[in-house]
C-alpha cells in the first residue's frame, strides 16, 4: 500500500462520515504555498496568520458554497510536519462532499487515502512508529482501558517508558564504547562498575515492562463473548435476551443458526462482541459443517465463554470437540420441562476440561438458579458484583446465598427480559461476571499491542543472553558485538526502524482523514 502515496496536497474529512453533524472538519496537508487556493475563499489568503481562527467564506466561482471557519497551520509547526489547512464546515454530509469535491475537481488535491496523514506525520518525524500505533489503538478503541493504554502510547506514561528505555539502552552502549576507547584513561575498575551500574538500570526497565507481556491478554483488545453449545439449547434466546432485542432467530427446529451472528455490547463502558455461534451436531451438510467449525473457533479464541446446554436433546458425543476448551459460564436451560434433575450428575458427564460457574435456567418461566461457583467469582469483600450487593439491590432475592457469587442460591430469580427490553437478574448476573473477568486481567496492566509484546519479549531473551555473556566473556569487543544486536531489537519497540508491512497493517486500519 504505501507504494501508493506521493507527495501531492491531499484532502479528507477528519469527522465523521456517517451523520450528519453541527460541524465537520476539513483537512487539507502537503501544498507548498497557501495562496493556491486564494480562489476558494472571500478572505485575503495572505492576511491569513497561521493558528488564527479566521471566519470566511467558502466560494465556487460566484456562489458561496459555505460560511467556515479557516484555521492554518505552517510546517513544520504541524501534527505532519507539512502546511495543514484546516475547515470547520457545516457538518451536512452532502455539504462536506461538496467542498471536497470543490477541491478535488480542481487538480490541485487529491483524495487523501487511509493513514495518510499520520503516515506522512511518521515519515517527517513527527511521530514515531510506536506512537502511531497508540493512535491506531486510540481510534479504535471499544473499552476504556484500551483508551487509556491508546493515550499512554502516543504521548502518556507508557511512551515515556519507551523513551526511557531507550535513553536507559544508550548508557548501556555509552558504557562499553567507554570501556574500548578509554579504558586506558578511565581505569579498567571504573569502567566495570560503569557498565555494571547502567546494565542494572536498563535490565530494570525491561523487567518492568517484561512482566506486562507474560499473559497473552491481546484479546483484550477486541474482547468478544461467545454461545457455545447444540443445537436447540437456547444459545439464540439468550443471545436476544443479553441484547434486549429479538436479533438472532429463535426456533424449535434444529440447526436455525448456522452460521455465528454477531452484534456489540457495552457492558460498564466496555464494549464487547456477543457471538451467537452455530449449534453443534453431527451433521452431513457442508455448509453446517463449516459453521460448526467456526463455532469451535470462535469458543477458542473469545476472552469470555457461556457453554448453553439442553438435557432434554443433549448428546454428549458432540462435545468431545470442545473437551479442551475451558468455559467460564456453564447454562444448563429447559429445566422447567424436567421433573427429576442432578446438575452434578450432568456436569460430570461433559467433556469440557473446566467449568467455572453453573447456572440453571428454566427457559418458558425465565428463572435461573447457580449450581456451582468456581473461580472467577469476585471476592465478596470488594463488593465488586458480590451475592450481597446483589441481594441489597433486589436483583436475584435469595434468602440466603453461599459463595462469593452467590453459589447454592436458594432461591430461583426471574430473568424478566422481554421484547420491552427490560434486563433481569440473569443477564445482570452474567454482565457482572463478564466485566469483572475484564477488570480482573487488566488489573495487570498488559500491554494491548501485538508488535510491543513480541518487541518487549525479545528485548528480554536477548538481555539474558547480553547479561550471560558479559559475565563469562572478558572481550569486550565481542560483547559490544552482541549489543549491536540488543540495538535493533529496541530501536524497533520505539519505531527508529521497522518493516514496510507493519506499517501497511497500521495505517490500512485508520480512518481516511487521520
Amino acid at each position: 500500500m504505501l507504494h501508493l502515496y506521493d507527495d501531492r496536497p491531499i484532502i479528507a474529512c477528519s469527522t465523521g462520515l456517517q451523520t450528519n453533524s453541527a460541524i465537520g472538519l476539513i483537512r487539507i496537508s502537503g501544498f507548498s504555498d497557501l495562496s493556491i487556493f486564494q480562489d476558494f475563499f472571500k478572505i485575503d489568503l495572505a492576511n491569513v496568520k497561521a493558528r488564527y481562527s479566521h471566519f470566511t467564506s467558502i466560494i465556487d466561482g460566484d456562489i458561496t458554497l459555505d460560511e467556515i471557519v479557516l484555521t492554518f497551520y505552517s510546517a513544520p509547526n504541524s501534527y505532519n510536519g507539512e502546511n495543514i489547512l484546516e475547515l470547520g464546515v457545516h457538518g451536512n454530509q452532502i455539504n462536506i462532499q461538496r467542498i471536497i469535491s470543490l477541491f478535488i475537481n480542481s487538480k490541485l488535491v487529491r483524495a487523501a487515502k487511509e493513514g495518510e496523514f499520520s503516515y506522512r506525520a511518521l515519515k517527517n518525524k513527527k511521530l514515531t512508529l510506536s506512537q502511531v500505533e497508540g493512535l491506531d489503538l486510540l481510534l479504535n478503541a471499544n473499552s476504556s482501558f484500551m483508551l487509556d493504554q491508546g493515550l499512554q502510547v502516543l504521548s502518556g506514561d507508557l511512551h515515556k517508558q519507551y523513551l526511557s528505555l531507550h535513553d536507559s539502552f544508550l548508557k548501556l552502549k555509552s558504557s562499553v564504547e567507554i570501556s574500548i576507547d578509554f579504558s586506558e584513561d578511565v581505569g579498567e575498575e571504573q569502567c566495570a562498575i560503569l557498565l555494571k551500574e547502567s546494565l542494572s538500570e536498563f535490565s530494570s526497565r525491561v523487567t518492568s515492562l517484561w512482566r506486562r507481556v507474560q499473559s497473552d491478554r491481546s484479546d483484550l483488545a477486541n474482547p468478544s463473548v461467545s454461545l457455545v453449545g447444540q443445537t436447540n439449547a437456547g444459545k439464540s434466546t439468550l443471545f436476544n435476551y443479553l441484547l434486549a432485542n429479538d436479533r438472532s432467530i429463535v426456533s424449535d427446529q434444529a440447526g436455525t443458526t448456522r452460521d455465528y451472528v454477531s452484534e456489540y455490547l457495552t457492558i460498564s463502558g466496555n464494549t464487547y462482541r456477543l457471538v451467537d455461534t452455530a449449534g453443534l451436531r453431527e451433521t452431513e451438510d457442508n455448509i453446517e459443517k463449516i459453521g460448526i467449525d467456526r463455532a469451535i473457533e470462535i469458543s477458542s479464541n473469545s476472552f469470555f465463554k457461556i457453554l448453553v446446554v439442553n438435557p432434554l436433546q443433549t448428546n454428549f458425543e458432540d462435545y468431545k470437540s470442545l473437551q479442551d476448551e475451558s468455559f467460564d459460564l456453564l447454562i444448563i436451560s429447559h429445566l422447567d420441562q424436567l421433573k427429576d434433575f442432578s446438575g452434578d450428575d450432568f456436569l460430570s458427564k461433559l467433556p469440557s476440561s473446566k467449568v467455572s460457574i453453573a447456572a440453571e435456567l428454566s427457559m418458558n418461566t425465565t428463572s435461573f438458579k447457580v449450581l456451582q461457583d468456581g473461580s472467577i467469582g469476585p471476592n465478596l469483600k470488594s463488593g465488586s458484583m458480590g451475592a450481597e450487593d446483589l441481594e441489597a439491590s433486589g436483583s436475584i432475592g435469595p434468602s440466603s446465598v453461599n459463595g462469593p457469587m452467590g453459589a447454592n442460591l436458594s432461591q430461583p430469580g426471574s430473568i424478566g427480559a422481554d421484547k420491552s427490553g427490560s434486563i433481569g437478574p440473569l443477564i445482570t448476573y452474567i454482565e457482572g461476571l463478564i466485566s469483572h473477568k475484564f477488570n480482573d486481567l487488566c488489573s495487570d496492566n498488559p500491554l494491548l499491542i501485538g508488535r510491543h509484546r513480541e518487541c518487549v519479549n525479545n528485548i528480554y531473551l536477548s538481555l539474558q543472553e547480553f547479561q550471560s555473556l558479559t559475565e563469562n566473556v572478558e572481550d569486550i569487543a565481542i560483547i559490544s558485538s552482541e549489543l549491536n544486536i540488543l540495538e535493533a531489537k529496541v530501536s524497533e519497540l520505539i519505531g527508529i526502524v521497522s518493516p514496510d508491512d507493519v506499517l501497511n497493517n497500521i495505517f490500512t486500519n485508520f480512518c481516511i482523514g487521520k
